[in-house]
């Protein structure tokens, strides 16, 4: 029998904390982290005032004004540390972590370097390392650094996740298999990383293999539309349209007010030479995102092509104007992901099956455009 007080039918469960943004409040959980955080640091503060020497203590409470998301002041506290303790690794490891996370790349590398040099042997350096390294574009330096992670802590999933990252930003896509199938043994169930399996064995031409990847991530999660608007693309890639189709209108289903696949739709089908039922696809894709660069750029092949030539023009001032605009640039297609396997609006191929670097149709602009 339960103790008065405590039946014994009661269920604790955890809440996602994604539903406190949306009511507006925040969460318990990081409320009750936050209490400690504070509790804790008055508690080193009163420790210092009777041992102000104490470099540890000192560290202590830099590491507290990090996690209580106050860089600066960590930041401050550490240079105190460092003109105290110069041959200190931990220091300049902590003065690196701080100062990535205040959103200053070039000092974080510089203090995680200098860690290094004094410390070859700490995992946790080198992995911070190569997340600068990752946030700067600096690929071919990150992915070396998450190899020399592994090779201290082979057992260490996320640097071998961003190893993953490095090589396919890279464009190595074997080395990127590789490293996505060692960590995923730890992980099967990890979706994203399954996803990522399948856009490398995409990005590879290995078509038959993203399939049974994209697969295998719907089957963890069937209701993740990306996911179907990846295995439709894999299913595109290898000639089998009707699979393909049903996907993309599964995904559609899903996700109504998604536009993306119906930008594959029509990709699709102007590609087998269903024009108009493909600019149909292509105008429901730009109702629901306007910022579809890809699903425009088709529209107006698609018009051209059946000689509406001024909704063509019109079609291709949106892309133009979607280019021009710096943030778009960097991130072309709206709300569509970048890491979409054949994803329209990821790639510079026109729904007739040109190029637009190449069949530029007089306008100049686009001989300027490389793939994004």
């Amino acid at each position: 029998m339960g103790q008065a007080g405590k039946p014994t039918d009661w269920i604790t469960m955890k809440i996602d904390p994604e539903i406190f943004d949306e009511l507006g409040v925040r969460d318990p959980e990081e409320t009750k982290r936050d209490m400690a955080i504070t509790k804790k640091t008055r508690q080193v503060r009163k420790e210092l005032k009777t041992d102000p020497d104490n470099l540890e203590l000192q560290l202590e409470l830099a590491t507290l004004f990090i996690d209580g998301c106050n860089y600066e002041e960590a930041i401050k506290q550490l240079a105190l540390v460092r003109n105290k303790d110069p041959k200190n690794p931990r220091v300049y490891k902590l003065l690196g972590t701080a100062y990535v996370l205040f959103n200053h790349d070039e000092e974080a590398l510089l203090e995680l370097n200098r860690a290094h040099e004094l410390d070859r042997d700490d995992p946790e350096i080198l992995f911070n390392l190569g997340g600068v390294y990752l946030l700067k574009d600096m690929y071919e330096s990150a992915a070396d650094a998450f190899e020399k992670a592994i090779k201290i802590d082979p057992t260490d999933t996320t640097s071998y996740a961003n190893l993953a990252a490095a090589y396919g930003m890279l464009k190595i896509y074997d080395k990127e298999i590789s490293a996505l199938k060692k960590v995923l043994m730890f992980e099967p169930e990890n979706k994203e990383l399954r996803a990522a399996l399948s856009n490398a064995y995409f990005n590879s031409d290995r078509f038959e293999e993203a399939i049974d990847a994209a697969i295998c991530v719907v089957e963890i999660d069937e209701k993740d539309t990306q996911a179907y608007c990846n295995l439709g693309s894999c299913y595109a890639a290898q000639n089998m349209i009707d699979e393909a189709i049903k996907t993309f209108n599964k995904a559609s289903e899903l996700a109504p007010d998604y536009s993306l696949p119906h930008t594959n739709l029509g990709t699709l089908y102007a590609n087998m030479g269903r024009i108009e039922t493909a600019i149909k696809e292509f105008k429901v894709s730009v109702s629901l995102n306007a910022q579809d660069s890809g699903a425009w750029m088709n529209l107006y092949s698609c018009y051209k092509e059946v000689g509406l030539m001024e909704e063509s023009q019109k079609a291709f001032s949106k892309y133009e104007a979607l280019m021009n605009e710096s943030e778009l640039a960097q991130a072309p297609g709206g709300d569509n992901p970048s890491n979409i396997p054949g994803g329209v609006s990821q790639s510079s191929k026109l729904a007739t099956g040109g190029d637009m670097r190449e069949d530029s149709a007089g306008l100049e602009t686009l001989r300027d455009i490389g793939e994004d």
